[in-house]
């Protein structure tokens, strides 16, 4: 239908001009535009297109191929001729130096022997593509071989054999532009061939977008569905913490938590407490110290007193303290450990051995206290609300992720999107160009 509509368009066409010239009808001219082709095609059916638009084209090509073999078969004949009359011809040889006659014949003899078998040569018959790229390659290698002998006796022709070289030099060049000829029609189907692996790249590209594009679009919908539920988590986890914390229970569990806490005080004054009495004696505890031949357990345990005595006093290690504090006293009377007043020092290290089972008994009832309070905790399991908090803070932690992962995979759904939609555009310019007429690609 769309080869008839053009040949009424042509028929048309014609008679308007030929009206128009010979004074028949309007004088007004009528311009007719040419009919624009479009067709809209889908990615499926542009490689046989493809084939459409290269059916013609190789017959085009086989049949300008055929007619310029002809041509240069016709060539080879008229330089075979040439050649024939060349080797026949003496060249008045004998009339020049026995040297410029010999040089003379071997130029003409291997002039003669390479053309003649250059121009006999059989040429490929002209069925398929291939068959063509053959040609060219057989022409192009007569030529370069008739040119590189030709070049090498270039003086012998030009001094012997001017009219032949003359008539060489034409017939060469008319078999050159035949090769041209050739050469550019196989050069216009390379560029068709490398446009439409350019268009098969380009389909592909758009299937590959397209299937990324799906795959994305459905791992998003996957992390809609996975922030929508871990929303719900994160509400319900809320819920069973705000229903834990309005138990009774967990009130009094606070309030005793509040007493434990308020209770921080009373052991900073025994603490003080054991700190000023061992602060009176830190002189000569000090410089024993380095004195002392206890063992490795006892000079732990001295040091341990120097650094801290709250934390190294207990029931455990009295006796040992007891011995450790009695050594000072010892060295102290002795006066193996210098200090200003002796018999003072003495004095409040014995003092202080005395205070030992009352700093043990503070330790004790304070620790009896926390015990007892911390017993009565019991009352309520606190781990469930940590854990229920962890996982809140969990599911927050991985809200952001899914956020975070969402917008990158947007934008990377549109960013593919864009690219389809320039692919296209260029699938189609690519189309239309070997189309003569818009093409319109269906995605």
């Amino acid at each position: 239908m769309m080869v008839l509509s053009c040949i009424i368009f042509n028929v048309v066409r014609s008679y308007l001009s030929y009206t128009m010239v010979f004074g028949f009808g309007k004088k007004k001219t009528v311009e007719v535009p040419d009919p624009v082709q479009q067709r809209a095609v889908s990615l499926h059916e542009i490689p046989q297109i493809i084939k459409e638009f290269e059916i013609p084209r190789i017959s085009n090509i086989l049949q300008g191929a055929l007619q310029l073999k002809t041509r240069v078969e016709t060539n080879q004949k008229n330089i075979h001729e040439l050649i024939l009359h060349l080797e026949s011809d003496d060249l008045k040889l004998d009339d020049v130096d026995k040297s410029l006659k010999t040089v003379g014949k071997r130029g003409k003899d291997a002039v003669v022997s390479t053309i003649k078998k250059e121009t006999t040569a059989k040429l490929t018959s002209i069925e398929k593509y291939e068959d063509v790229l053959s040609l060219n390659n057989e022409i192009n290698q007569i030529l370069r071989r008739m040119g590189d002998v030709l070049g090498l006796h270039t003086r012998v022709m030009h001094v012997f054999a001017r009219k032949y070289a003359d008539k060489l030099k034409e017939e060469i060049g008319d078999l050159a532009q035949n090769r041209n000829s050739l050469q550019r029609l196989i050069t216009e189907h390379e560029n068709f061939k490398s446009s439409a692996n350019s268009i098969l790249e380009a389909i592909q590209k758009i299937h590959d977008f397209k299937k990324e594009t799906v795959q994305k679009e459905h791992r998003s919908n996957e992390i809609t569905r996975e922030k929508s539920e871990t929303a719900d988590a994160i509400t319900r986890l809320e819920q069973d913490i705000l229903e834990l914390k309005s138990r009774p229970e967990y009130s009094q569990f606070l309030e005793i938590k509040q007493k434990i806490d308020s209770m921080s005080h009373e052991k900073h004054e025994i603490r003080d407490k054991i700190g000023a009495q061992f602060s009176k004696i830190s002189r000569p505890l000090n410089k024993y110290s380095y004195v002392s031949s206890f063992d490795k357990p006892m000079r732990k345990i001295m040091e341990e007193i120097i650094a801290d005595p709250y934390d190294a006093l207990s029931p455990e290690n009295k006796e040992s303290v007891i011995e450790i504090l009695q050594a000072v006293t010892k060295s102290v009377v002795a006066g193996n450990v210098s200090v200003k007043d002796s018999d003072r020092s003495a004095e409040l290290v014995e003092e202080t051995i005395e205070r030992l089972d009352e700093f043990l008994g503070l330790k004790s009832a304070y620790a009896k206290k926390i015990s007892d309070l911390e017993d009565k905790l019991g009352i309520f399991d606190a781990k469930k609300i940590e854990e229920k908090e962890k996982d809140i803070e969990k599911a927050r932690s991985n809200m952001i992720g899914l956020e975070t992962s969402h917008k990158k995979l947007e934008k990377e759904i549109s960013e593919n999107r864009i690219q389809l939609d320039s692919t296209r555009i260029e699938l189609e310019k690519s189309l239309t160009h070997l189309n003569k007429g818009k093409v319109i690609v269906k995605i």
